[in-house]
C-alpha cells in the first residue's frame, strides 16, 4: 500500500527539522563545534526552543543527524555544479570545480568542524566516514562521466585524491584566516596541473 502524503502537521514538522539542520551546519561553518550551540543554531534557524525540542531533545543528537544532512547537502552541490558544466570543459577544470563544490566553502568548513569534533565518539566517526566515503565514490563517478572517456581510471583517481587533498587543504587554511587571493591562485596552479596529469 502506498504511503500516504504527509499532512500539514508533518510538513511543518519536517520544514523545521530541515530549517535547524541546515542552521547547524552553518553554524559549524561559521562558529565552530564548540560554538554551535543550541542557542545559536535555534536563533539561526528562526524557530522556537520548544519547535527545538521537539525535534532534537539534545545536541548530541541534532550533530548526529547533522551528518547525514550536511552529506546530502554536499551531493546538491555537486549534482547543480556538474549540471553546469559546459560542454568542452577541459578535464581539470571539471575535476577542481566538482571537488571544491562539494568540499570548499560552508560546506567543507562545516565538515571539518564536524569530523574534529566527533574525532572521539566512536559511532559517529564511524557513520561520517561511511556517509563521505559514499559522497566521494559518487563524485568520482560523476566526474568520470563528464571528463573525456580515453582518461584511464587510473590517472584520474590518482588525480581526484590530490584534488580532494589539495582542496580540504585549502579549506583548512581559509579556516584560519589566510589570504583568499593565494588560495584562488593555488587552485587554478592545480587546475594546470592537473590538466597535464589526466593527458
Amino acid at each position: 500500500m502506498p504511503a500516504l502524503p504527509p499532512n500539514k502537521h508533518q510538513e511543518k514538522s519536517l520544514r523545521t527539522r530541515t530549517l535547524l539542520l541546515d542552521a547547524a551546519i552553518e553554524s559549524l561553518a561559521e562558529a565552530g563545534y564548540a560554538g554551535a550551540s543550541i542557542a545559536d543554531i535555534t536563533a539561526r534557524a528562526g524557530v522556537t526552543r520548544g519547535a527545538q525540542l521537539h525535534q532534537f531533545h539534545t545536541r548530541g543528537e541534532l550533530m548526529a543527524q547533522a551528518i547525514g544532512h550536511l552529506t546530502d547537502r554536499q551531493r546538491e552541490a555537486m549534482l547543480r555544479k556538474a549540471k553546469a558544466v559546459p560542454d568542452g570543459r577541459s578535464a581539470g577544470a571539471v575535476l577542481v570545480e566538482l571537488v571544491t563544490a562539494t568540499f570548499a566553502g560552508k560546506l567543507g568548513r562545516a565538515a571539518v568542524e564536524l569530523y574534529v569534533g566527533i574525532a572521539h565518539d566512536a559511532a559517529l566517526r564511524r557513520e561520517m566516514l561511511r556517509v563521505q566515503h559514499e559522497l566521494t565514490v559518487e563524485l568520482l563517478d560523476r566526474c568520470a562521466g563528464l571528463i573525456d572517456p580515453a582518461v584511464t581510471g587510473e590517472r584520474l583517481e590518482s588525480a581526484f585524491w590530490l584534488t580532494i587533498n589539495l582542496v580540504r587543504g585549502a579549506t583548512l587554511d581559509e579556516m584560519v584566516g589566510r589570504d583568499r587571493v593565494r588560495r584562488k591562485q593555488v587552485l587554478a596552479d592545480w587546475t594546470a596541473l592537473a590538466e597535464i596529469a589526466l593527458r
